[in-house]
């Protein structure tokens, strides 16, 4: 939460800074219409996370871990001013978000060792991420002829898989998205994006660890990614 609370500060602040001092010969209209890219991501997932066993008692802790993803995107910017303009799009991948999974086992594992019985035997399991979808929605600048900075606001959600010893399997992951980046266009339509972004996840839960039915495990993931798009203007 910190983390979305700071890079949104520096987001707005960023942003508004360049609208006071944007050059006369940028313009919204270089980047007025549809788009379509292909995007690449170095992401990063925490959990932080608290396991409860079969006799009530918690233990909290905190795992992490880092995973590429890759998908495609499509939107259109309208004009709104001279410099300004609004951004909307929607982006999928069908990528797994292994580490994020493998996260939230590892953190059962760690807890059942201190908690006692709960994971002991048969008692890993598997939870993955995957078909990570988001809708959004972007404020920005044209700061120079083919040049924009960004804000991305938007909302993530991506489905749950469960395999192994647990027996309850948690509502799919939903989270509120914030972003900062840039935009470079060609004459041509083509345009390069970079862009950093951090996704809080609401908390999840899996039941019945270890064939416990009051053994728990809760986590609230956090994803930082750095993303660099491809793709054209039509």
């Amino acid at each position: 939460m910190k983390a979305l609370r700071t890079l949104s500060t520096y987001a707005i602040a960023l942003f508004i800074s360049c609208g006071f001092t944007a050059p006369s010969m940028a313009g919204s209209s270089d980047f007025s219409g549809i788009y379509g890219a292909m995007w690449g991501s170095a992401g990063g997932a925490q959990i932080d996370g608290r396991h409860t066993d079969q006799s009530g008692e918690t233990t909290e802790g905190q795992v992490g871990g880092v995973f590429p993803l890759a998908g495609y995107e499509v939107g259109f910017n309208l004009p709104l001013g001279d410099i300004f303009f609004l951004g909307a799009g929607h982006s999928w991948t069908q990528n797994g978000m292994a580490t994020l999974a493998e996260g939230v086992d590892k953190l059962a594992q760690t807890e059942a060792s201190v908690n006692g019985q709960d994971l002991q035997g048969d008692g890993s399991f598997f939870l993955k991420a995957k078909n990570l979808k988001s809708v959004y929605f972007m404020p920005s600048i044209s700061i120079y002829d083919n040049s924009a900075i960004y804000v991305k606001v938007g909302r993530s959600i991506a489905d749950l898989e469960l395999t192994g010893s647990a027996s309850g399997t948690p509502n799919n992951l939903q989270g509120d998205l914030l972003g900062v980046g840039t935009i470079a266009m060609t004459p041509s339509g083509i345009f390069i994006k970079t862009e950093g972004s951090v996704t809080q996840f609401d908390d999840i839960s899996v039941t019945g660890v270890g064939g416990s039915g009051t053994a728990l495990v809760e986590g609230n993931p956090d994803v930082v990614r750095g993303t660099v798009a491809i793709g054209f203007k039509f």
